[in-house]
Formats: structure tokens, C-alpha cells, sequence
């Protein structure tokens, strides 16, 4: 993608200004200051969005005394009543309701901090890049007396006029190319965060769904917090599918999904179902899923552990193990990273499959349903993924090797992940910081719509591949096949500090797999 913003031109004018010292690059620098003058300062009104910023604080306000109405509400004894198709319990609704309230009056809150920054940046910004100008246009008044034309003048030229001049071009271009970048940063920093708060509007993504509002309500908000939708069952993207599927099932069909989520034992497991129907599974084996998990749908825990191996939820320091009954899901000792966290990514969008994972398809049954089987079944399933997407040589003595290419990783991610979300992945190579900076608001984007991100990385000891997992302002979540998810800066992803995120790993970001 091509960037057509001042500041592409800026910085390659900075690079030649700063090459173009001497007699014979006085006409050079001419032309240089010229073009860096023409080039326009950062666009808009900071006064705009502060007016505008100020409609979000007063509707804050405003969602914040209806949030104060329904948790008054929701505190006082209420009839058993049920409402909805899917029979939502009257408590279940006023509770996401409040939740999502909650959520909302953080939302508007925190758009209109954000509007209130944007201001000031381009406040700044305007100033500092207006500062720029007189130095360069007195450096072009400079260049004007010792050149004629494109050439140097040899009967005025006089090099402290042209060693002046190109002092001020040096100072008055940093000072244009500094204003451009902080904005263009804290631009980017802005998008990223009112991308992640679209992203959290779930109801939204349902509202195609035959269901009514209320249903959606309790769906979309099953399994989150009042602080946040990162734990909810159900991701942005799980939920346009899942709407779009129920919509696209025969009457028959929708009405026996309808009636599997009237008799589900809590939000929870009704959210489950739908996951498995964005997944892509038919009523039929959505009917043999709910059999087998029925008789735990009043237990969001033996849910959460069973079908949501990476979970989710607030940012927590440190790494987080992934683990079912003391086991964890991990790559062991062998060199199956990329198949490894692509098992992983699956279960985590695919709840069959995950139940097939940790129970054997028998949950409750002490044979099946335990750590050790577990750990065995995952380690089959890494080993199948792995020898599946190698091409024959790589298993050759001497000339033969260990692991997975890039271009394998975005095909059996295609096959194993793609194949249960829609989305197709496609390898991204990046060389270097500028690359890895420009890529991040595609990752980000993403995982806020729950899409696993793969990513690889190398140091002269080897490389690895692990899965950005989340997002939340500037730090990613990544799953390492380890056996763990941590919260990292991204920054470190731009700097090559990635052994941040564990001991061994190599730090530097070189490829990502992006679903499209």
C-alpha cells in the first residue's frame, strides 16, 4: 500500500538535504528547500475535535445515569420470568445489559480521551511544523544568492552562505519531519484504539441473527465483564459468522438451534452452541456437541476449561500458563512450534474439537476426561498437522530439517484455522522496523475481530512461531506453544526485543501470517 501523507516526502527530503553539503550540491539543496516548503503541514482543526470530543464526555454522563437505572433495577427481587426465544432468564438479561452499559459509558469515555489527545497533537503539531518553515525558507533565500538555475553561480557562490544554509534546512526539515511523525504515531495509536472498541460492539454483529435483541444481549455479552469484552465467549468475528450461519439454515434446522439454546443450562453454554455454529458445524453435529457438554451448561468453569483453552479476559503480568488438569498445551521438546499453536488456535475457535481434544469425546468419563489423555491426544494431533504440511525432502538425512516454512505455516493455517472462521492467511515477510510498524495496525485489527495472528521469529540460534492471541492499546497477547500467553509492548515487536517474551525465544520478528 502506497502512503500518500506528507511525511513519506518529508523524510526522503530530510535524506537528501542532509547529503547535499559543498559547491556542487548548492543547486541540489535550491530545489530541495523548495519542494520541502511546498509539501502541506499536518490538515485539520483541533478545535473541531474538541467540540466533538465534548459530545462524548456529555453522552458518558448521559449512558452513565441509565447505567445507574437498570443496576437499581437488577438489585431488586425479581420475578422468575423468561423472555425471548431462547428463554432467557429475566436476571441473565438485566445483568449483560448492565454489563454492557458499563462497558459503553467506558467506551464513550475513552473515545473522548482520546479525541481530546488527537486535538492536542495536532495542536502541536500545526505549531511545531510551522516552526519548520521560516528556517527552510530562509535557506532557500540563501541557495537563491549562490546558484543560477539548477547550477551553482560561480561569481556569487560563497560557501558560508551554503554552509548556512544547509544548517537551517537540516533544522527547519527535522523540525517538519518531527511534527509529522508524532502525529502520524499518535494517529495511528488513536485508530487503533477506536478499531478495538468497534470491535467490542458484539451485539452489533448479531443484530442480522433471527433472534431477538434480547437473545443477542445475553449472547453476545456471555462469558465477559463490565470492564471488557476480551473474555466473552463469543469473538467480533464468531459472532457476524454465527449470525450469518443461523440466518442461512433451513426454518427446520433454525428451529431445533433455536430450541437446543431455549434448554442450554446458562449464557454461557448457549454461547458454546453458537460458537460451534460460527465454526461451520451442521445442526446435526451442533445436536451430538450439546448432548455431550449438556449435562455441564450450568457450569461456566467445566465449560471455560473443556472448550476455551486460551480464554481470555484482563491484562495480567507475567506469563499465564495454558493448561488443562495440570497439563499444558504445549509443543513438549520437539520441533513443532507452528503445528502446535496452530492446534491450539483451532480449539480455540472450534469447540468440537477442543472437546475432542480434552475429553476423547467422553467428558465425565475419569478414562478420557483427564490430563494425561489429553496430553497424548494433543500430542497426536500436533504430530498429524506436522507431518501433514511438510513436503517429503525435509524428512531426508543430511540434506533434510526440522520445522515448518512460512509458506507451510500459512497453508495449514488456512486448513486448520481458516477452514472454521473464513478467513484465508496470507505470509507477510518484514525485514525491517519500518515494515514491522507498518504491519502492526493490520495484526491489531485482526485479533480485535479474533482472528490468531502467526508470527516467526529468528536469531542466529534458530526460529520460532507463536500466535498474537489480543490486543489492548500497546501491547499484544501471544500464545508461545511453550505452554503459555503473555502481554507484550509493541514496540518490541517493531525493536526486535521479542526474547521479551520468554527466555529463548529468538527476538526477532521476521514474517506474519494475516487472515483476509
Amino acid at each position: 500500500m502506497t502512503d500518500d501523507t506528507p511525511l513519506p516526502r518529508l523524510k526522503q527530503l530530510q535524506d537528501d538535504i542532509a547529503d547535499q553539503n559543498g559547491m556542487w550540491n548548492a543547486g541540489a539543496l535550491h530545489y530541495s528547500l523548495r519542494n520541502a516548503i511546498q509539501v502541506p503541514g499536518p490538515s485539520g482543526h483541533p478545535s473541531g475535535l474538541e467540540s466533538l470530543a465534548g459530545d462524548f464526555s456529555r453522552a458518558e454522563k448521559s449512558l452513565d445515569a441509565a447505567l445507574m437505572v437498570v443496576g437499581e433495577i437488577r438489585r431488586q427481587r425479581l420475578p422468575a420470568v423468561w423472555a425471548g426465544e431462547t428463554q432467557v432468564a429475566a436476571t441473565d438479561a438485566l445483568a449483560a445489559a448492565e454489563r454492557g452499559l458499563e462497558r459503553g459509558v467506558g467506551a464513550l469515555g475513552r473515545i473522548a480521551k482520546e479525541l481530546f489527545r488527537l486535538a492536542d497533537a495536532l495542536e502541536v503539531a500545526q505549531k511545531r511544523d510551522g516552526d519548520g518553515i521560516p528556517p527552510l525558507q530562509e535557506a532557500y533565500g540563501l541557495t537563491e544568492e549562490i546558484t543560477a538555475g539548477p547550477f551553482i553561480d560561480p561569481l556569487n557562490y560563497d560557501g558560508d552562505k551554503m554552509h548556512r544554509a544547509q544548517q537551517l534546512a537540516i533544522g527547519g526539515i527535522g523540525d517538519r519531519v518531527a511534527a509529522h511523525s508524532a502525529l502520524a504515531e499518535t494517529s495511528r495509536e488513536v485508530a487503533s484504539t477506536f478499531h478495538d472498541l468497534a470491535s467490542q460492539a458484539r451485539l452489533q454483529r448479531l443484530s442480522d441473527a433471527p433472534l431477538s435483541p434480547l437473545d443477542e444481549l445475553v449472547l453476545a455479552d456471555a462469558g465477559s465483564t463490565g470492564d471488557s469484552v476480551d473474555s466473552a465467549i463469543l469473538s467480533a468475528s464468531m459472532a457476524d459468522r454465527a449470525a450469518d450461519n443461523l440466518a442461512g439454515l433451513s426454518e427446520a434446522d433454525r428451529a431445533r438451534m433455536t430450541q437446543l439454546l431455549a434448554a442450554a443450562g446458562s449464557p454461557e453454554h448457549r454461547a458454546y452452541l453458537m460458537r460451534a455454529l460460527a465454526a461451520g458445524h451442521d445442526i446435526n453435529k451442533i445436536t451430538e456437541f450439546n448432548q455431550l457438554i449438556g449435562p455441564y451448561g450450568d457450569d461456566p468453569a467445566w465449560l471455560a476449561a473443556h472448550l476455551n483453552p486460551l480464554g481470555g479476559g484482563p491484562m495480567a503480568p507475567g506469563q499465564q500458563s495454558t493448561t488443562f488438569d495440570g497439563q499444558e498445551w504445549t509443543q513438549g521438546q520437539y520441533p513443532t512450534c507452528v503445528a502446535s499453536s496452530t492446534v491450539t488456535a483451532r480449539a480455540q475457535v472450534d469447540p468440537l474439537y477442543a472437546l475432542q481434544l480434552t475429553t476423547g469425546g467422553h467428558p465425565g468419563d475419569p478414562a478420557y476426561d483427564n490430563g494425561q489423555a489429553f496430553a497424548d491426544r494433543l500430542r497426536d494431533e500436533q504430530v498429524r498437522v506436522y507431518d501433514g504440511g511438510r513436503s517429503w525432502y525435509q524428512d531426508l538425512p543430511l540434506i533434510g530439517s526440522d520445522g515448518m516454512r512460512n509458506d507451510q505455516s500459512a497453508t495449514i493455517a488456512d486448513e486448520e484455522i481458516g477452514a472454521y472462521t473464513g478467513a484465508n492467511y496470507e505470509n507477510r515477510a518484514v525485514d525491517n522496523a519500518d515494515e514491522r510498524r507498518a504491519v502492526l495496525p493490520e495484526i491489531e485489527r485482526a485479533v480485535d475481530e479474533g482472528h490468531a495472528v502467526p508470527f516467526s521469529t529468528h536469531d542466529d540460534d534458530g526460529g520460532h512461531q507463536m500466535m498474537v492471541i489480543g490486543h489492548d492499546g500497546d501491547r499484544l497477547q501471544v500464545y508461545n506453544p511453550w505452554g503459555y500467553t503473555v502481554w507484550v509492548n509493541e514496540d518490541d515487536f517493531v525493536n526486535g526485543r521479542l526474547d521479551s517474551i520468554g527466555n529463548g525465544v529468538p527476538n526477532e520478528l521476521t514474517s506474519v501470517r494475516l487472515p483476509e
